[in-house]
Parts: C-alpha cells; structure tokens; sequence
C-alpha cells in the first residue's frame, strides 16, 4: 500500500522521486505510515493526503467538522477495547447506518467485527493517522505519539491555531530575531558536517548549530556516574558561558529518567527539580516547555538533547530532532571506530 500511495503521488505531482526516498528512509527509521512520515516532514500537505488516499482505497474522506462534536451516545456505541484494537472511531448515527473513521478502512474483518458487535451498518471513511489521533485521545483518552502533541500552539504544527501563525510571520517580517532564528541549518547541510568531523567536539558544534536554528535554546548533556553532565548550550544562537561541565543528579530529574529508561522522547513542561535547574543553566526560565530526545551511542543513552522554546516549535520540531539524534549518534560512533583504528 505504501508503494501505491507514493506512486500515486509521483503521478499527480505532489512529490519528486528524491523526496519519496527521503520519506521511505525516514519510515525505515522511524516506522509509522508513508503518509503521516510524508505530512511530518512537511511534503504534503494533510488534506491532500486525505484525498490521495480516499482515491487509493475508494473510501469518501471524513467530514473533519463531525470530528469536532461527535455525540456521547455515539462514542458510546463502541467498547474501548474495540477503539484500541483497530483504531476505530464512531462519528454518526444515521437509523441503523454508523459511519466511522478507521486507520485501515479496507481492514474487512474489522468492519465485520464492529458492525457484528454493534448490530448496525458499518460505513467506513477516510482520515489522516494525524487527525485520527487527536480525537482518540479526545474522545478515549488514548494516548497519541509525541509526535502529535503541539506545544504552545505548535507553529510548525498543522494545527497550530491560525492567529499564532500569523503572529510569527508578521514578527519575522518585523525583523524580530526572538521569534525567529534566521540562520538555519538543513537536514542535508547537518549531514554533511556530521560526515566531515573528525572529533566529538566538531560533532557537538554541528548538532548544536542545528539546534540554535530550531528553537530559542538547545543543549547537549552526557550521562556520566549517575550525573547530567553538561557538554555545551546554546541561547539566541550563541553559546551559554559556564554550561560546560555543570552536573545535576539523575535522581533528582523524574522525566530525564524516564527518557533513559524507556529510550523515548519527552515533550512538556518543566518547573522544578533538577530538569528545571538545567532549563536555567541554558538560560530559561521557568516554567517552560522542554523537548528532550536520548543520544544512544553503543546500544545505551550516552546523552541528552535539550531544547527549549517559546514560540510554539517544540510539538513541530520533535521528529526532526529525532532523526537528527540518529544522523548525530553515526557520527559519533564512525568517530570512535576511526580512533579504535588508529590506535591498533
């Protein structure tokens, strides 16, 4: 289905061939569907995605209005374990006809099952993995990938409000450096420092310039001995004086552990204990939204990336800063083999 899918975006123009093979690589990575990596990575745009794939499985699209306000009696239609397992969403209730959204809406014995347990008509629709996300947590509270979760309005995000978007084009257009970093570092440029550097320190600085480009303040943190160790901030663009070397207890730093023990990315707010004294040795103040996303480097978390912003771009900027951690930990590790080499 995926190979469809891109073809049938090829076809109408929507992609080029080399974006496709960045896609395709990022979902090797990263997993998830062709289309939600496609809509994350800012190729397509979500409703089109939507019609592309209302053409491919000869399903109409969801009406996104009816997602906004779908009545209890009809969310109460579908046991929990029903919703989870299949990834199904009841929206309306037409006599004995229930339209829903599905992730997979050619998925029949799903459709068999839902319509058997329910005694109604089964009449399935199509959605965007992204849009189906939001209203199952909504609606059930189950919980959706950190991708999809907007910080403060996320402007990067497809669903940042419309003000907050214009707020930060008509900032831009001011001049205002705050709201905007300028000088931006892409993927491909990233890749090819990463590729050149010859020692950790020119590995640090490339990721770090990534990340000044991204969001208002960035940080890279080593774990050592049970201790967050500080290896070098940026704020603005500019690197922060005494980070370096600063240590906090891991113990003292609830949501740093998690990350290290699930491997996984947090994104919230911080206000107190030893992540919160971190923020402010960047420079923040709190509270404040955090982005942190583990550096595996030998199979284990070596490190922390840190990133801090308010203007909304943490909620967007995750699953680039994902795929940066991976671009950065190659590097380090094709580093470390070369100084092996060297010293047999």
């Amino acid at each position: 289905m995926a190979a469809r899918l891109g073809e049938m975006l090829l076809k109408i123009g929507a992609l080029d061939a080399s974006q496709l093979e960045q896609v395709l690589n990022a979902q090797a990575i990263y997993g998830g569907r062709l289309g939600t990596n496609l809509v994350e990575m800012g190729l397509v745009e979500e409703d089109q995605l939507a019609r592309v794939l209302s053409e491919q499985l000869g399903v109409p699209c969801i009406d996104h209005e009816l997602l906004a306000a779908i009545p209890e009696s009809v969310l109460g239609l579908l046991p929990l374990e029903l919703v989870e397992r299949y990834r199904v969403l009841p929206v309306s209730l037409d006599g004995k006809r229930l339209v829903v959204t599905i992730s997979d809406p050619s998925d029949f014995k799903a459709i068999d099952e839902i319509g058997f347990i329910t005694a109604l008509v089964i009449i399935p629709r199509v959605s965007s993995e992204l849009r189906l996300s939001i209203a199952l947590e909504r609606y059930y509270g189950i919980k959706r990938p950190v991708r999809y979760i907007p910080v403060q309005g996320g402007v990067r995000s497809r669903f940042a409000p419309p003000e907050l978007q214009q707020a930060v084009l008509e900032a831009t257009r001011a001049g205002d450096s705050a709201a905007w970093q300028p000088e931006r570092v892409s993927l491909s440029e990233l890749a090819d420092r990463l590729a050149a550097a010859s020692a950790e320190p020119e590995a640090v600085q490339a990721l770090l310039s990534y990340v000044a480009g991204e969001f208002d303040r960035g940080a890279l943190v080593r774990l050592k001995h049970g201790q967050l160790v500080g290896v070098q901030a940026v704020a603005a663009g500019e690197p922060v004086p005494g980070f370096s070397g600063c240590a906090l207890p891991l113990e003292e730093a609830p949501q740093m552990q998690r990350v290290v023990r699930e491997r996984d990315v947090f994104l919230g707010e911080v206000s107190a204990g030893a992540e919160g004294a971190l923020l402010q040795a960047m420079g923040g103040e709190l509270p404040a939204p955090a982005l942190m996303v583990p550096l595996m480097l030998g199979g284990q978390v070596a490190g922390v990336i840190c990133a801090h912003d308010s203007h909304g771009r943490l909620g967007g900027g995750a699953f680039e800063l994902q795929r940066v951690a991976v671009m950065a930990e190659l590097s380090l590790e094709m580093i470390t083999l070369r100084k092996r080499l060297v010293a047999v």
